[in-house]
Protein backbone atom coordinates (compact mmCIF):
# COMPACT_ATOMS: atom_id res chain seq x y z
CA UNK A 1 0.00 0.00 0.00
CA UNK A 2 2.91 2.34 0.76
CA UNK A 3 4.42 1.77 -2.69
CA UNK A 4 1.09 2.66 -4.31
CA UNK A 5 0.70 5.84 -2.27
CA UNK A 6 4.30 6.82 -3.05
CA UNK A 7 3.63 6.33 -6.74
CA UNK A 8 0.43 8.41 -6.57
CA UNK A 9 2.25 11.10 -4.60
CA UNK A 10 5.03 11.14 -7.21
CA UNK A 11 2.54 11.50 -10.03
CA UNK A 12 0.75 14.28 -8.17
CA UNK A 13 4.06 16.08 -7.61
CA UNK A 14 4.88 15.72 -11.30
CA UNK A 15 1.45 17.08 -12.24
CA UNK A 16 1.89 20.05 -9.88
CA UNK A 17 5.34 20.68 -11.35
CA UNK A 18 3.85 20.69 -14.86
CA UNK A 19 1.17 23.17 -13.78
CA UNK A 20 3.87 25.42 -12.29
CA UNK A 21 5.79 25.24 -15.57
CA UNK A 22 2.70 26.24 -17.55
CA UNK A 23 2.02 29.15 -15.20
CA UNK A 24 5.63 30.36 -15.43
CA UNK A 25 5.61 29.99 -19.21
CA UNK A 26 2.40 32.05 -19.37
CA UNK A 27 3.92 34.77 -17.21
CA UNK A 28 7.00 34.80 -19.41
CA UNK A 29 4.88 35.08 -22.54
CA UNK A 30 2.93 38.00 -21.09
CA UNK A 31 6.12 39.82 -20.07
CA UNK A 32 7.69 39.20 -23.49
CA UNK A 33 4.63 40.61 -25.28
CA UNK A 34 4.65 43.62 -22.95
CA UNK A 35 8.38 44.18 -23.55
CA UNK A 36 8.00 43.97 -27.34
CA UNK A 37 5.00 46.32 -27.24
CA UNK A 38 6.98 48.87 -25.24
CA UNK A 39 9.86 48.68 -27.73
CA UNK A 40 7.51 49.25 -30.64
CA UNK A 41 5.82 52.15 -28.86
CA UNK A 42 9.20 53.77 -28.25
CA UNK A 43 10.04 53.35 -31.93
CA UNK A 44 6.75 55.02 -32.90
CA UNK A 45 7.49 57.92 -30.55
CA UNK A 46 10.95 58.37 -32.11
CA UNK A 47 9.45 58.29 -35.59
CA UNK A 48 6.88 60.91 -34.60
CA UNK A 49 9.57 63.12 -33.08
CA UNK A 50 11.70 62.77 -36.20
CA UNK A 51 8.74 63.86 -38.32
CA UNK A 52 8.58 67.11 -36.36
CA UNK A 53 11.95 68.08 -37.77
CA UNK A 54 11.15 66.97 -41.32
CA UNK A 55 10.53 69.60 -43.97
CA UNK A 56 6.91 68.59 -44.49
CA UNK A 57 4.54 69.26 -41.61
CA UNK A 58 2.12 66.64 -40.39
CA UNK A 59 -0.82 68.78 -41.52
CA UNK A 60 0.62 69.04 -45.04
CA UNK A 61 1.18 65.28 -45.10
CA UNK A 62 -2.38 64.62 -43.93
CA UNK A 63 -3.82 66.89 -46.62
CA UNK A 64 -1.73 65.12 -49.23
CA UNK A 65 -2.85 61.70 -48.01
CA UNK A 66 -6.52 62.69 -48.00
CA UNK A 67 -6.40 64.07 -51.52
CA UNK A 68 -4.78 60.90 -52.89
CA UNK A 69 -6.92 57.78 -53.37
CA UNK A 70 -5.94 56.40 -49.92
CA UNK A 71 -3.32 54.05 -51.34
CA UNK A 72 -0.86 55.09 -48.64
CA UNK A 73 -3.45 54.46 -45.94
CA UNK A 74 -4.35 51.05 -47.39
CA UNK A 75 -0.68 50.15 -47.44
CA UNK A 76 -0.23 51.40 -43.90
CA UNK A 77 -3.20 49.38 -42.67
CA UNK A 78 -1.82 46.27 -44.32
CA UNK A 79 1.56 46.95 -42.76
CA UNK A 80 -0.02 47.46 -39.33
CA UNK A 81 -1.97 44.24 -39.77
CA UNK A 82 1.17 42.36 -40.79
CA UNK A 83 3.19 43.93 -37.98
CA UNK A 84 0.63 43.00 -35.35
CA UNK A 85 0.39 39.47 -36.71
CA UNK A 86 4.18 39.29 -36.73
CA UNK A 87 4.27 40.41 -33.11
CA UNK A 88 1.81 37.70 -32.11
CA UNK A 89 3.76 35.06 -34.03
CA UNK A 90 7.06 36.21 -32.54
CA UNK A 91 5.62 36.25 -29.03
CA UNK A 92 4.08 32.82 -29.54
CA UNK A 93 7.36 31.37 -30.80
CA UNK A 94 9.20 32.91 -27.87
CA UNK A 95 6.55 31.56 -25.51
CA UNK A 96 6.86 28.09 -26.99
CA UNK A 97 10.64 28.27 -26.70
CA UNK A 98 10.42 29.33 -23.05
CA UNK A 99 7.84 26.64 -22.36
CA UNK A 100 10.05 23.98 -23.94
CA UNK A 101 13.00 25.18 -21.87
CA UNK A 102 10.88 24.97 -18.72
CA UNK A 103 9.73 21.46 -19.60
CA UNK A 104 13.32 20.40 -20.26
CA UNK A 105 14.48 21.86 -16.95
CA UNK A 106 11.64 20.13 -15.14
CA UNK A 107 12.51 16.83 -16.78
CA UNK A 108 16.16 17.22 -15.82
CA UNK A 109 15.22 18.00 -12.26
CA UNK A 110 12.86 15.04 -12.16
CA UNK A 111 15.57 12.71 -13.49
CA UNK A 112 18.05 14.08 -10.99
CA UNK A 113 15.74 13.32 -8.08
CA UNK A 114 15.07 9.73 -9.21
Amino acid sequence: MSEFSDRVKGQLDQFNNSIDQIINASRGLYLKIKEESNKQFDELVKTGEAQKTADESLLTQLKKDITTPFEDVKGSLEQLKSASLGLVVKAREAGEQYFNELVERGSQKEQATE
